[in-house]
């Protein structure tokens, strides 16, 4: 009996780590909350927020709605402009394709769900101009991560 606690223990805990890595503990999504209310407050400026290592994450339903930044609430707008910021500081364009030179969520403090849900769309947007033999122009202006937080 002991033998079988020693062994399914370890490997329901590593289960248990394994299934909520890369989206963030209950302890950063609070973190990452609070660091939120505060830049909707005025304590804190997005750009601080968006450039720092702290978590941050925002609502997967945004992943299946369109979100429009003017008029979903100010909280989810910051949380969608800091993660979006972190991702596209890493992408450039070149040759009509979408380039993103990040290998894991966990480089830019996302959550994985967010990562790979940015790495398809640029992975679908670059397919779709192949197969359109590049007539689709892919775009991506200066500074587009910062224009993010600034919309």
């Amino acid at each position: 009996m002991n033998l079988i606690k020693a062994v399914l223990i370890p490997i329901i805990v590593f289960l248990c780590i394994c299934c909520s890595s890369g989206d963030g503990s209950k302890s950063e999504r609070l973190r990452a909350d609070s660091l939120v209310n505060e830049v909707v407050d005025g304590k804190l400026n997005i750009a601080t927020l968006a450039e720092s290592n702290e978590f941050m994450y925002f609502n997967d339903k945004y992943f299946h709605e369109q979100a429009d930044l003017k008029v979903i609430p100010k909280f989810d707008k910051v949380q969608i402009q800091v993660v979006t910021y972190r991702i596209y500081q890493h992408v450039r364009l070149k040759n009509n394709r979408y380039e993103f030179n990040v290998q894991k969520a966990s480089e830019l403090h996302i959550p994985n769900s967010a990562f790979v849900y940015y790495q398809r769309s640029f992975d679908d947007m670059n397919r779709k101009a192949v197969l359109s033999k590049d007539s689709i122009r892919l775009e991506l202006p200066d500074n587009y991560a910062s224009l993010l937080i600034n919309e």
